[in-house]
């Protein structure tokens, strides 16, 4: 049964310490707590109350001078009569053009108007798509406003109905880039009983609604809200048309809450008009700071008691780390390669036991070293006996060159470079040390096998190289190419007269290797055959015995499963075909020119 550990003296001293050092912080921080609340809710309460008021006075007056331009523009007659002798000449003219005499008068009327605040745009829709404004149209089509969802919806509702739009998107393309975004509010009415209803539209830039908020309460955050609580107008363009939390909207209450992260102190002041309100966020970490002098005696009375713990904490850790840094001055020494150094820590605490497991560790990493050392020692034995067994094919390599040799001074030139292909082709059949060859040297295997393939079946075909020299030293699989041409020989050209071509490229990180022939080709069926095979994931390898024993048994499938688990996902495989235009297949592998970074690609 395993003895549970027990908590050292040392361990038991430091804990009693820190209680006796955190409880007077926590009773402090308490009341601390207790008689701060309310303060700063009475505070938050007062200033949010002020910056709504005059908000709220700023807002309604904008309001007010929208509504009472509605008044002067709908019951001024004069005005009225112009509208409808204007719409008149303009329908007698067939919807083209308006009587200059009959335009004047509105327009004047319009720029005429005077509003608080600064800029307003107003905007008369007549029926038939007449349009009158106190900006200028040029290069801007108002005829888009006749669709708006709005518009439609008035269509249905009494004779001047007043429609507060809210923000939309600025319509006048004059100044969009200025003032993207728009308070509208809209009103219908009618030039004759029976006629179709007529809008004036007036629109206030969003700034001018936030403009107070920035002025007067730069701590706080204050927004103009419609009922559904979207926002109107705020400080920052990118929350507006953004939807607030339905907990923002109880009037009159103040609530601590959540919003992006942050803790508001939230205030909500209902407006006259429109079911619209005003919201009035303070962050709490202002309220905070604003009581900082307060906060500093409290923790300069914390700091006395962190003080006089601090010394005692100090002892009690010294004694505590001590065994540690031994531990720590063995590792380094252990890490500089003297490896019968000992730590000596013991005890029955938990450092005592690590300091004896760390001894323990040491001796068994001597030991397994010393077990390296010795299989190293049998490892170098068999790779002499591995050298030694390789005199057998060198000798079969110099005596094939010794033959090359003597029927090339008999004059039989053809013969002796075959042999010198079988010759080549062999070694690099049975020479096993390098894995991975550069491109170069894979192109220079497969001219050789060419030479022995037409030789063999007494064909003239044609092996073209194209390779970039970017390519040259690039590093691939032994034997990549080789099945490649091999079955374009056999398979595309019918061991008959033809053309192979290999050529190669660089694009970003990859090489693409292209072999293709003019041989037969092969129907969609065919190919989409081929491509199902190549894709079975169950089939498996062929061992490297069988590998190693003949060339033509590794075939395109096993040309493909080679790469695709030496690449994973990075390697690409295509093949393009159609009847009497041959097979074109590409490879794209991640490009390496290292030996060493080829194995582990």
């Amino acid at each position: 049964m395993r003895r549970k550990p027990s908590f050292s003296w040392r361990q038991k001293l430091i804990t009693i310490s820190l209680l006796c050092l955190m409880i007077p912080s926590i009773v402090t921080l308490a009341l601390t707590g207790l008689y701060t609340k309310n303060e700063l809710t009475n505070k938050a309460s007062i200033k949010s109350e002020q910056s709504l008021e005059v908000a709220d006075l700023y807002i309604s007056n904008i309001v007010r001078d929208m509504l009472n331009a509605f008044n002067t523009l709908q019951y001024d007659s004069e005005f009225i009569t112009n509208l409808r002798a204007a719409w008149s000449s303009y329908n007698k003219n067939g919807g083209s053009q308006v009587d200059f005499f009959a335009f004047k008068p509105v327009s004047e009327k319009l720029e005429q108007l005077t509003f608080f605040g600064g800029q307003t745009y107003v905007t008369i829709l007549l029926p038939d798509g007449l349009i009158f404004s106190n900006y200028s149209t040029y290069q801007n089509d108002l005829s888009f406003l006749y669709s708006e969802p709005w518009i439609k919806q008035m269509d249905g509702d009494p004779v001047n109905t007043t429609n507060w739009i809210g923000a939309q998107n600025n319509y006048i393309r004059s100044t969009a880039d200025r003032y993207p975004k728009l308070i509208t509010v809209v009103r219908s009415f009618r030039l004759f009983a029976s006629s179709p209803n007529a809008y004036m539209i007036i629109s206030k830039p969003q700034e001018q609604f936030n403009e107070i908020f920035s002025k007067y309460a730069e701590d706080q955050t204050i927004m103009l809200l419609d009922e559904q609580g979207t926002v109107l107008s705020q400080s920052d363009p990118a929350r507006i048309g953004s939807q607030v939390p339905s907990s923002m909207l109880y009037p009159g209450e103040l609530q601590n809450l959540m919003w992006e992260g942050q803790e508001y102190i939230a205030l909500n002041h209902p407006l006259s008009f429109a079911g619209w309100s005003l919201q009035c966020l303070t962050p709490y970490r202002i309220i905070t700071g604003r009581i900082g002098n307060f906060l500093n005696d409290i923790f300069v009375f914390q700091a006395l008691f962190f003080v006089v713990f601090s010394f005692v904490l100090f002892y009690l850790l010294r004694q505590l780390t001590k065994p540690i840094v031994q531990l720590v001055k063995t590792a380094t020494r252990v890490e500089l390669g003297n490896l019968d150094e000992r730590s000596l820590v013991t005890g029955q605490d938990e450092i005592g036991r690590l300091g004896s497991s760390f001894d323990r560790m040491l001796d068994r990493i001597k030991e397994m070293i010393q077990q390296v050392e010795w299989e190293q020692g049998r490892k170098r034995m068999a790779e002499l006996e591995l050298l030694q067994a390789q005199i057998n094919p060198h000798f079969l390599f110099n005596t094939l060159n010794s033959i090359r040799l003597q029927v090339r001074m008999k004059g039989e030139v053809e013969i002796a470079e075959m042999i010198g292909s079988l010759s080549t082709l062999l070694r690099m059949t049975i020479n096993r040390n390098n894995e991975y060859l550069t491109l170069h040297e894979e192109a220079g295997t497969i001219e050789q096998y060419m030479k022995l393939m037409n030789f063999r079946h007494l064909e003239n075909v044609q092996l073209a190289t194209h390779l970039a020299s970017d390519t040259l030293l690039a590093m691939i699989p032994r034997f990549t190419l080789q099945p490649l041409i091999e079955n374009a020989y056999l398979h595309g050209l019918r061991q008959k007269h033809g053309h192979i071509t290999v050529s190669s490229r660089m694009q970003g990180q990859y090489l693409y290797v292209t072999v293709q022939d003019d041989g037969i080709g092969m129907t969609v069926e065919e190919l989409a055959a081929v491509r199902a095979k190549l894709m079975e994931a169950d089939q498996r390898i062929k061992s490297a015995k069988e590998r190693s024993s003949q060339i033509n048994g590794i075939g395109l499938k096993n040309v493909n499963e080679r790469l695709r688990m030496i690449y994973g996902d990075a390697y690409l495989f295509e093949m393009e075909s159609s009847p009497g235009n041959g097979l074109k297949l590409t490879l794209r592998i991640p490009i390496t020119f290292r030996k060493e970074e080829a194995g582990h690609a």
